[in-house]
């Protein structure tokens, strides 16, 4: 028999038995699904979070002014970064296009009717470039703002919201340690930063304002810059650390009393860690197949038993092995690529069902739907080989007396 005749003999077989054979691609369609499930929403979670992180600046570049053990400010940890060597970064750096140096500091501030704790961010007229910041009214701080340290104030949307409630904040006084402050900005909706902390509820004021009346303290707790191109992100970064550790008299890295993390930082963490999670998704998934799979097997194994008679004819009648293995291998695979086929086009509707629940972008990717398909052949392959194998062995007589 050619290969067009085993393959007709095959879904023959199959549709003699349409009940059972759907029963047994459940198993296939089910592990089809996760799989692709699992790797569109990978991949559009893995594109939600490239958004968040772009929306904290483009071509950043981020130093702390602590040892890496303190990269997050706490009590009593020391900032040592001075002006001194925001100078020296921004003389010797030609690539930078922005640099913003900050304070940042939680704060209890007041209007007429409420009050709120948040965080104070201290930074001149360049974070907006480097943030992206957008506004909803008014203007971002000036250079005029921080060489006169004038006190003027940008709201973020939460903090207008639990101050001002439905009235607009703007030329609207706040009082911070007593200090009358004036709002001049109110800055559009940003969301949550990839540590998860939420960047509304945040206020900017000029960075000179908060260490001489607020904080008493002339060094800084960051400096925020951008790069002039992508490609310079991590060279900028490298030359940062030279300037600074030549500014501190540090010779040994493990010495290091700043931190320097940059755009890219983030991203090839955040992706690596999305790959550690999707890979583990996946591997629970496939599960799913390799149940299927067994499952294959069983009904092959019943099939095989209750077609033993045939076998025994078409032997008799002069039917190689190879030609009885093939068809029943042929069973087996037909099976799994209906399920993998079934499972695919579902696996792409539960994808987009789960995307639009969670607002989340979804991508079905070329990889998932082969990664899928291959996998389900090769499952009706290797399940199915031992049942085809044993039909192929059967002798013309015994499966004849065998009724």
């Amino acid at each position: 028999m050619n290969f067009y005749q085993l393959s007709t003999s095959a879904f023959r077989s199959l549709s003699k038995h349409k009940v059972r054979s759907l029963l047994t691609t459940l198993g296939i369609i089910i592990g089809v699904i996760s799989i692709i499930a699992v790797m569109s929403i990978g991949e559009g979670a893995k594109v939600r979070v490239n958004q968040t992180i772009e929306k904290l600046g483009t071509n950043f570049v981020i130093v702390l002014g602590a040892s890496p053990k303190h990269a997050v400010q706490r009590s009593g940890v020391a900032l040592t970064l001075k002006e001194s060597d925001y100078k020296a970064i921004k003389f010797e750096c030609d690539d930078i296009a922005y640099m913003s140096p900050s304070v940042w500091l939680p704060i209890k501030v007041a209007s007429e009717t409420a009050n709120w704790q948040t965080t104070l961010a201290g930074v001149n007229q360049d974070q907006q470039n480097i943030r992206n910041w957008k506004l909803l009214d008014g203007r971002f701080i000036s250079e005029q703002d921080v060489s006169a340290c004038r006190r003027v104030v940008v709201l973020g949307t939460v903090v207008a919201q639990k101050l001002f409630g439905t009235v607009n904040p703007m030329g609207k006084m706040i009082r911070i340690k007593k200090l009358p402050f004036k709002v001049i900005g109110l800055l559009e909706e940003q969301g949550k930063s990839p540590d998860g902390r939420d960047q509304d509820d945040a206020i900017a004021a000029p960075v000179t304002t908060v260490q001489r009346k607020l904080m008493g303290k002339n060094t800084y707790s960051a400096f925020l810059l951008s790069t002039k191109s992508k490609e310079r992100v991590d060279a900028t970064a490298s030359l940062i650390c030279s300037i600074l550790r030549k500014k501190h008299n540090i010779t040994n890295p493990d010495d290091d009393d700043f931190t320097i993390f940059t755009q890219n930082d983030i991203s090839q963490a955040s992706d690596a860690a999305s790959g550690v999670l999707n890979i583990l998704l996946l591997i629970i998934a496939s599960i799913s197949l390799i149940v299927g799979g067994i499952g294959i097997m069983n009904i092959m194994l019943v099939s095989v038993t209750e077609r033993t008679k045939e076998i025994g004819i078409r032997m008799a009648l002069g039917a190689k092995k190879r030609a009885v293995l093939t068809q029943f291998v042929l069973e087996a695979v037909t099976i799994c690529l209906a399920g993998g086929i079934v499972g695919s086009l579902l696996g792409i509707g539960v994808s987009k069902g789960i995307g639009f629940a969670l607002g989340w972008p979804i991508f079905i990717s070329k990889t998932a739907l082969v990664l899928s398909l291959s996998s389900s052949a090769l499952i009706g392959l290797f399940f199915g080989y031992y049942p085809a194998y044993k039909a192929s062995q059967l002798k013309p007589v015994e499966a004849l007396l065998d009724i």
